[in-house]
């Protein structure tokens, strides 16, 4: 019936087109955006619904325990000790104590270094290009990016509380649209909100720029930013874009044990169906969220350092690590195929992960050279593809190679399993050194001692032969070099890129 139609007979019963109605609205699914959307036992997963958190402890990884379906985090045997640039959370692990930062910037500039990542106070925030940079500008100064679960306990701080530093938002405390007034809105140096803290002395984690996660993407950020209207609802410690992608992005560092995301907890996927752009929140349209484009989002570095790799399909994983961080697993029902150029390794309960066989060679190279072409594959007798001096650019590089393969880069884990053998050995070979097996410095000394007539050969003091006496090596040169799950070369050699 045609809205507004009269059907004969209606009259007689007026409670039958409100019964049809209620039966329409019955069918309308529901989704939230934030943990307060849900019940209390209830947490806002990566889809849009409402699930449990965790319901073992199993689902919440090392450091954290379940209860009453949230994971919390253990009391552990030793107290927590952290840097200075950092506070520890919870007694489980450490946070950089404000956004990260370039190490050249001051409060005017956000400079141009972008050798590693800084916690300071007074300094304009680093602006990252992807999810990538950020973890690689943590890594080179030994720490990390938060997981998405520790990134929340820390912004909650010791009370739970729904922004860092309370229940109830406030336009003042931390650096949003609102806090300078209509049209003044503006990114702020570090720190200059002395009370957008909590109990563990975290700063800014609400506001001034939304901050990357582990294993995370443009739609997987967190905390908000100065420059989107809705601060309100975009500031809240549980609040993830996962339908669209922010401007001013930044980061910070986390520190200590790996706690792992509860699967149906909070997670760097965007949802599997998007929401009718009605049932958005205010301003959160694909089009960018009500976060206003602004030049100060463009800062002086070049945003991670790399050229403009052109227009892409912003999405979950683009240029990100949200693929990557999940091993390529299959279910050991059968025996596992892996391609003729990988092996199978065991991974988790009943598991595998293929694995190349050789060390990474440009698809063009020979045993003389190296090559130049952009497809990575596992070969033997080529010479690997790889860099006298490791940067972003190769890093990227590397991965790109990896992709245009139909593969990826292993993670640290898949590598320390692959490297450790069923055994579990101290090396690749085995538990005793020897030189001899693998490519390395001394691996030559002894037909170096012996061309010049010298009976003790001392690898400790390096034999004193010349640098060009050791070299790289074709892949799989070295046949020993090797252990029962068939890979070679994972010592020695080339160091391998995760």
């Amino acid at each position: 019936m045609m809205r507004g139609e009269r059907r004969s007979g209606m009259g007689a019963h007026p409670s039958i087109p409100l019964v049809l109605a209620v039966m329409a609205l019955g069918c309308v699914r529901e989704r939230c955006y934030q943990d307060s959307d849900c019940p209390a036992d209830k947490v806002c997963g990566a889809s849009g619904t409402c699930v449990y958190a965790c319901t073992t402890d199993s689902d919440c990884g090392e450091g954290f325990i379940c209860e009453g379906h949230r994971c919390k985090p253990k009391t552990p045997h030793n107290p927590v000790t952290c840097p200075e640039d950092m506070v520890v959370v919870a007694n489980a692990f450490c946070v950089d104590r404000y956004e990260a930062s370039r190490p050249d910037a001051t409060a005017y500039s956000a400079g141009k270094d972008e050798s590693r990542a800084t916690s300071r106070p007074g300094v304009m925030p680093w602006l990252v290009k992807d999810n990538l940079h950020a973890e690689w500008a943590c890594e080179v100064v030994g720490k990390r990016l938060c997981t998405p679960a520790e990134w929340e306990l820390a912004c909650r701080g010791p009370a739970g509380t729904v922004y860092g530093y309370g229940d109830t938002y406030d336009p003042k405390i931390c650096n949003g649209i609102d806090t300078f007034g209509p049209g003044n809105f503006h990114l702020a140096p570090t720190g200059s909100f002395p009370g957008c803290t909590n109990g563990f002395g975290v700063y800014d984690m609400n506001g001034n720029v939304w901050e990357h996660v582990l294993g995370g993407d443009e739609r997987s950020v967190r905390g908000g930013a100065f420059n989107c209207s809705d601060s309100r609802t975009f500031h809240r410690c549980d609040y993830v874009p996962r339908t669209w992608t922010p401007a001013a992005l930044g980061f910070r560092c986390c520190r200590g044990p790996l706690q792992t995301v509860p699967e149906g907890g909070p997670e760097a996927q965007a949802p599997d169906v998007a929401p009718d752009a009605e049932t958005l929140p205010e301003d959160a349209s694909e089009e960018g969220g009500g976060c206003i484009p602004t030049e100060e989002v463009k800062d002086e570095g070049s945003e991670g350092g790399l050229p403009d790799q052109g227009p892409s399909e912003p999405g979950p994983g683009d240029l990100g690590l949200a693929e990557d961080t999940t091993p390529l697993e299959t279910e050991v029902v059968t025996p596992v195929k892996c391609p003729d150029d990988m092996v199978p390794v065991p991974w988790g309960n009943n598991k595998v992960v293929c694995m190349d066989r050789y060390e990474a060679s440009h698809a063009d190279a020979t045993a003389d050279s190296m090559g130049t072409s952009p497809v990575a594959q596992s070969r033997p007798g080529v010479m690997p593809w790889h860099v006298s001096q490791m940067s972003m650019a190769a890093l990227m590089e590397f991965k790109a190679g990896c992709e245009a393969a139909g593969k990826r880069l292993c993670t640290k884990d898949e590598w320390f399993e692959a490297c450790n053998g069923p055994n579990d050995t101290i090396y690749f070979f085995g538990n005793t050194w020897d030189r001899e097996v693998c490519n390395c410095v001394d691996t030559f000394c002894d037909d170096w001692c012996a061309q010049n007539g010298i009976s003790v050969c001392n690898t400790s003091e390096n034999c004193g032969y010349q640098y060009y006496c050791f070299h790289v090596m074709p892949t799989g040169s070295f046949p020993k070099c090797t252990n029962a799950y068939g890979l070679y070369d994972v010592n020695g050699n080339v160091w391998e890129v995760v």
